[in-house]
Order: structure tokens, then sequence, then C-alpha cells
């Protein structure tokens, strides 16, 4: 019994762990596979303690932040926007990309102006070599996202990301089933299932893995606003 409930115990551990390790960092690029990338760099300052670079965002985003900065100061590498009307709140999304232009992190970032003039300074990874903003809200007013086409990178990470969840999950399963298995026969090793069964329950549950994953995934994509130019 004590061998089962190690073999249970250790395979669960090793699936949650790749699922948490693996399954955000393939989300994280699905996402950004949808993400326009519209700044436009205008300004460099060259400081001992490294480069500030000033950007010019999207046109949507240029309503509310008309620029923004990407810099180092003492504490390290900031993001800080110049607001180009006053509102009281605003929430807005940070891509930060590294310089081989892939994302290596996405901030949610939630404030209150009190009538300044800048947004508040939000640190970055020190690996960012510069960051895409995506507005979405302003006050009350939600902004609708921009998104690319769908294409081929979208539908491969969409197609990793349902392999990873079904074989994750599948396995999930098939252990919990064989152990209450060997708990109904008393840890004898008796009571099997047929193999079409097995094939049978698995092969149902990869379908509905897939399907849900494909419903929210397809269905978040398409209910963004497209942009009309891809960069």
């Amino acid at each position: 019994m004590a061998f089962w409930i190690i073999w249970l115990v250790t395979g669960v551990t090793v699936i949650l762990c790749f699922a948490g390790f693996v399954i955000p960092k393939i989300m994280l690029k699905l996402h950004a596979s949808t993400l326009t990338v519209r700044a436009r760099a205008v300004e460099r300052i060259n400081k001992e303690i490294g480069d500030t670079v000033v950007y010019i965002p999207s046109a949507t985003v240029r309503r509310y932040i008309k620029r923004y900065r990407v810099g180092h100061d003492e504490d390290g590498v900031y993001f800080c926007g110049e607001l180009a009307t006053k509102a009281a709140y605003a929430e807005y999304e940070l891509t930060v990309y590294n310089v081989d232009n892939e994302v290596i992190e996405i901030l949610r970032v939630k404030e209150k102006f009190n009538e300044s003039a800048e947004t508040e300074i939000t640190r970055l990874p020190e690996q960012t070599d510069y960051v895409g903003v995506q507005l979405i809200c302003i006050d009350d007013n939600p902004i609708p996202a921009e998104r690319r086409r769908f294409g081929f990178k979208y539908a491969a990470w969409l197609c990793l990301l349902c392999g990873c969840l079904t074989a994750a999950v599948d396995l999930l399963l098939w252990l919990s089933l064989a152990f209450v298995l060997r708990c109904i026969d008393n840890f004898t090793m008796t009571l099997v299932l047929p193999a079409e069964v097995w094939a049978e329950l698995l092969g149902y549950t990869s379908l509905c893995v897939v399907f849900i994953t494909c419903c929210f995934a397809l269905g978040r994509f398409f209910l963004c606003k497209r942009s009309d130019t891809d960069e």
C-alpha cells in the first residue's frame, strides 16, 4: 500500500510541476502572438546608469498616453508614461520584450492618477529591451483590445497548449483511476480495465480538453478587436 501511495503522490507532483512550469509559459507565448507592437522610439538619452528611450505608442494608446519612456535608474529598469488627457483611473498592460524580441513578461498595471501628469513608475525585469503598451480601461470606459490576424504562430502555440493540457489531464486521470482500482482490489492487482476501455476513456477526455481549450482561446481571440495592420 505504501508503494502505491508514494507512486501516486510522486506522479501527481511531477505532473503538477510540469503543468505549473510549462503551461503558463505557453499561455504567455499564445497571448503574445496576438499583440501588435506599435511603438516608435523618438529619443535616446545616454546616462551613466544606462540608456533611457522615449517611445511614441499607437494611435489608440496615444489618445491617453502620448508617450512613455523605458530607462534605467539607481533601482533598475523602469517604465513611466506621460498622460495626454486627464483621468482618475487607468488600467493598462505592459508587454516586456528582450533584445531577441521575445516576450519575457506581461504586467497588468492599475493606478489612480490624482491629477498627476505621469503614470507611476513600474519596475521592469533587468532583461528588458523595450515595452509595448495596451490600454484596458480609462476611468469607467473599457478600451477595445487590438490584435493581429489569426495566423500560423497563434495556431501553433494553441496546438502546443492543447497537447500539454491533454497530456497533463490524461496522466492525472490515469494515475487517479489506477490508484482507485488498486484500493478496490486491496492492492492485489486483480482488477484491471481492458485496454480499449482505457483508450476510450482517455480519448474522450482528450477531446473534451481540446474542445474546451479551443473554445475559450478562439472565442477570446475573435471577440477582440483586430488591428487593421500588423507591425
